[in-house]
């Protein structure tokens, strides 16, 4: 396996130095995203046969990031929804990553933990991504793009004021993902880093979490696609990938597994946030964290760096 096949189990992730507000989390539009030649060809090819029907949203696309133990700061470019896709589409024909450029995307993931201390993962499905088909995430994790500002504004005026919100942004994919909740039951929102993978996705995620007043079994009805465990779960929750014998989750309930691997799994870059959440808030299981994914075969990359070049992490 050469070092930059894909997919391949390796994640890069990045903790910060305390959790921060997001309101100290500053995304800005300071760089230029250069898209390559050939992947900018194929990227519009591939859109036109496979997406018809689909919008290419402008999105922002982080370069490079700075982190301190106050704040972080993400410096930003912009491209099109397309790209990003294209990317990951090409890497999957070529079976190899980085060969004609990255696009990191601005992603953000918040975790939501409800009464009870109660987390949901959700199985990706075909009829709403191209990417990472099967695979298990946190429901909130989506791109910030243009296309979902007057989406987000409907719940509140203002809630989304441009496209590098890193504030209204994830109270919207939180209010999408459940739309039981209201505004009012969210709480601050907290950023722990941010991760990269290339089992399934290849952009950069930005992690975190938050707490929501409510319990879960009053705003959720139990969904063929979603997976409802105690946060005590989470070791056993990474035991469980590409095991057959599976973790159940609270109402007895076993993950299913996909295509590509055959077996229950989880999407690289939420794995890369349950590391962060872990590292900050059950940091006694951190290490015995990273030894039960390094035993299932995954390289775990801790990039302690605090100016950090996107690009690099290949």
């Amino acid at each position: 396996m050469s070092e930059k096949s894909f997919p391949r189990k390796e994640i890069y992730i990045h903790n910060t130095q305390k959790p921060i507000n997001s309101n100290l989390i500053k995304a800005l539009y300071d760089r230029n995203q250069k898209i390559n030649h050939f992947l900018s060809e194929y990227s519009d090819s591939k859109w036109e046969l496979e997406n018809q029907g689909w919008i290419s949203s402008i999105i922002p696309t982080i370069v490079d990031v700075d982190s301190n133990r106050d704040e972080m700061i993400l410096h930003c470019g912009t491209s099109e929804y397309k790209y990003l896709l294209g990317m990951v589409k090409l890497a999957k024909e070529k079976r190899e990553s980085d060969t004609n450029g990255i696009i990191h995307g601005l992603s953000t993931e918040i975790i939501p933990i409800f009464n009870e201390d109660i987390i949901v993962f959700e199985q990706r499905q075909g009829k709403s991504t191209q990417h990472g088909v099967g695979f298990y995430d946190i429901p909130t994790a989506s791109q910030n793009a243009e296309i979902y500002i007057d989406k987000a504004n409907k719940f509140k005026e203002g809630l989304v004021k441009n496209i590098f919100d890193m504030t209204g942004f994830p109270k919207y994919h939180i209010l999408k993902a459940f739309p039981k909740i209201s505004l009012d039951k969210i709480k601050e929102i907290f950023y722990t880093g941010f991760s990269r993978g290339f089992e399934v996705s290849l952009g950069t995620q930005v992690n975190g979490y938050t707490n929501i007043d409510l319990d879960i079994k009053s705003i959720e009805e139990k969904s063929e696609n979603r997976l409802y465990y105690q946060l005590l779960d989470l070791l056993p929750i990474l035991d469980s990938i590409g095991k057959t014998i599976t973790k159940e989750d609270i109402y007895g309930k076993k993950p299913k597994e996909n295509l590509q691997t055959e077996k229950f799994a989880i999407i690289d870059d939420c794995l890369g946030n349950i590391l962060n959440y872990i590292y900050h808030k059950k940091y006694n299981i951190y290490n015995s964290a990273i030894e039960i994914l390094e035993n299932k075969g995954y390289k775990i990359n801790e990039v302690n760096k605090n100016r950090i070049t996107l690009d690099d992490l290949v």
